[in-house]
């Protein structure tokens, strides 16, 4: 049986964007792939029949393919070399052969965009507070202003709070908008004060609601509600008061708002469903579980969704435990309508059928289709690239405590009970994610050199609960006691494992957590810390995160809450390191900034302490996921080359 190289991810396929045609006789989806020569990726449209399930065509491979369902057609982004920052240009696509049919493109930067009407498209756009009317000036006008920008290459204005985000770069001025297209003249009108940005919308008829913030200089945690009607123009707040909300919706004309007062488990509580009237929220469903996909892989790539509308019906992918599922909420609650173990990444709803990608079985994505409680795989994209190659199955271990801990062990290749091996404690991020039972490729890469892998869902984990993902004033103290059971734990069970050979490594959160127990103790051998963070201070003053953080802690004094902030860094700790660590970051990192590694790294260096620090230049806090391909296999080389020296 052939071996799983660090290499093998470039030949997996990726699939995302699932979409459903409107008429419904046509599924499309994108499947990406890596593109080693020019060090990015490619990606490609298929569009498959409803009816016979068989695929009827495959597009041209492109560099990013981006695709809405309108009429008897697809439009795909075609983006306008000129100005691709600024511009989004569309083609139509035929259901029948894919053939393009016209184009037109909008001056602006578009999220999305659907039919409001047989007149006018419903835009999501990106405007600058800067060029605020940048959409409306003539063709000559926006080459001056264009021109005029270039002035400001050079340097960086900040003058608003957040002023940059991870995998967006610079975003002072930015605002989420919304905007009417008429279809045949694709003039442009305004629906949303420059200052809102929206965060949520839906349509009904000729209403519109959304959810936002309206700010010139600070945009705080908590979003208000407005309703428009489009045609006359009648805008109305329905709600102006503190809350955290997640997504605004309609359901039987009814408003619905998925948000939470954040009052019982502060604001890492999970949302709950409540009914908009009259400025106040009643409560219509209670929930305790993200309503998005947080149980983690390195095996995807492109754009999916967590929330669908069909029929007046609303539709949600959550984690329950350690899989991501769909359920639908009803007068009732919420009602789960896929459910297996694995993981839910995208999906549409026709009739009686869930299409559906999705990972199980230890396979990688494909497309699925549930009809009558039964799953059934239409594609077979990534079957050649695993076929006679091994994949360690996960062999569950629960640490019995007053919560169970959920956690799971991969045995190496050519497993021998009577020899001893090395192992690796990989611990994910979040700390609000999961881990489940879906093919993980740098685990699954170690398992095939030799390594026993070990990783679980510690406290602060998703998918169990408010309580249990409670960590406030408790980062590096009952995670950490579960981490180290759990290792007691799986040590006992596989004596095969050698305890004098133990590695550990994590990612963000899981970065975080591996500074922090190696600075508690030097039970392992090699560690390798990515994307994580050393210093609360510094992260707080200077991240995308920043004072969400002191605010989910409910800190008595937000200003004034150093030491607390310092009592919860891994560099108070560093003194104590011994352990050989290896630091990954990315320079371009703005949810866990290149300095939280440097000031560790700094430290460790000055003590004499076995360390290296590896940072990418281009590369964002996704580096591991979607990073660049050449980039993405360094990484894993650099980490398993730490491990191999001393464990090995």
């Amino acid at each position: 049986m052939k071996s799983i190289q660090p290499d093998l991810f470039t030949r997996y396929r990726f699939l995302s964007d699932l979409t459903l045609s409107l008429d419904e006789s046509r599924l499309a989806y994108v499947e990406s792939r890596t593109d080693l020569e020019n060090n990015d990726y490619q990606q490609r449209m298929h569009v498959m029949d409803t009816k016979s399930r068989q695929e009827v065509f495959a597009g041209e491979w492109m560099k990013r393919c981006v695709i809405y369902p309108l009429d008897d057609s697809l439009l795909m982004v075609r983006n306008d070399e000129k100005n691709p920052l600024i511009h989004t240009r569309f083609v139509r696509i035929s259901l029948s052969d894919g053939k393009e049919c016209d184009s037109f493109s909008l001056p602006c930067i578009v999220n999305k965009i659907e039919a409001f009407n047989e007149d006018y498209y419903l835009v999501n756009a990106v405007i600058q507070r800067s060029l605020p009317h940048y959409h409306h000036l003539s063709e000559e006008e926006q080459k001056q202003a264009l021109e005029n920008k270039k002035k400001d290459d050079d340097y960086i204005i900040l003058d608003e709070y957040p002023f940059f985000f991870n995998g967006e770069g610079i975003i002072n001025g930015n605002r989420s908008t919304l905007l009417l297209v008429n279809r045949k003249t694709h003039e442009i009108k305004d629906l949303v004060k420059e200052t809102i940005d929206v965060e949520s919308y839906d349509i009904c008829g000729d209403e519109l609601v959304y959810c936002g913030v309206d700010y010139t200089s600070f945009k705080g945690k908590w979003s208000h509600v407005w309703k428009m009607n489009v045609v006359s123009g009648d805008t109305s707040v329905l709600f102006d008061d503190v809350m955290q909300i997640s997504r605004v919706f309609f359901q039987d004309q009814k408003v619905i708002v998925l948000g939470t007062f954040a009052k019982e488990y502060g604001a890492m509580e999970a949302a709950k469903f409540y009914e908009l009237r009259d400025k106040t929220m009643y409560l219509v469903a209670d929930n305790e579980y993200s309503m998005y996909n947080s149980v983690g892989s390195d095996c995807r790539f492109g754009r999916v969704k967590n929330f669908l509308k069909k029929n007046d019906q609303a539709y949600f992918i959550t984690t329950d435990g350690s899989r991501s599922i769909v359920v639908r909420l009803t007068d009732h609650g919420l009602e789960k309508v896929v459910d297996f173990e694995g993981s839910c990444d995208d999906f549409v709803v026709k009739d009686d059928e869930i299409y559906l990608i999705a990972m199980k079985d230890q396979k990688l994505q494909e497309v699925y289709v549930q009809k009558d409680d039964k799953l059934e795989q239409l594609t077979c994209l990534n079957e050649e690239v695993l076929k006679d190659v091994y994949v360690a199955h996960p062999e569950k271990v629960i640490l019995d405590k007053e919560t169970p801990i959920v956690g799971w062990v991969l045995k190496p290749k050519d497993y021998d009970p009577h020899q001893s091996y090395p192992a690796i404690m990989d611990i994910h991020g979040g700390p609000k994610t999961a881990y489940g039972e879906v093919f993980y490729h740098e685990m699954q890469a170690w398992a095939n050199l030799g390594y026993f892998v070990f990783f679980c869902n510690p406290r602060g984990s998703d998918g169990r609960g408010n309580a249990f993902a409670d960590l406030r004033r408790n980062f590096g103290k009952i995670d950490y006691e579960d981490l180290m059971d759990f290792c007691d734990l799986v040590l006992k069970l596989y004596p095969a494992i050698d305890k004098e050979r133990l590695g550990v490594t994590g990612g963000s959160y899981g970065g975080y957590m591996t500074n922090w127990i190696v600075g508690h103790t030097d039970r392992f051998k090699a560690a390798a810390s990515q994307r994580s963070i050393s210093n609360w201070i510094s992260e707080v003053c200077a991240s995308d995160y920043g004072i969400d953080f002191p605010i989910e802690q409910e800190f008595d004094d937000l200003y004034d809450c150093q030491q607390e902030l310092w009592d919860m860094s891994p560099l108070k700790y560093v003194n104590h390191v011994k352990t050989p660590t290896l630091f990954i970051h990315s320079i371009e990192d703005y949810r866990c900034p290149v300095w939280e590694a440097l000031q560790m790294y700094t430290a460790l260096k000055c003590r004499k302490v076995e360390t290296k620090l590896v940072a990418f230049k281009g590369e964002n806090h996704e580096l591991s996921r979607s990073g660049k391909p050449l980039h993405r296999l360094r990484r894993l080389n650099e980490i398993t080359q730490w491990m191999e020296k001393y464990l090995k």
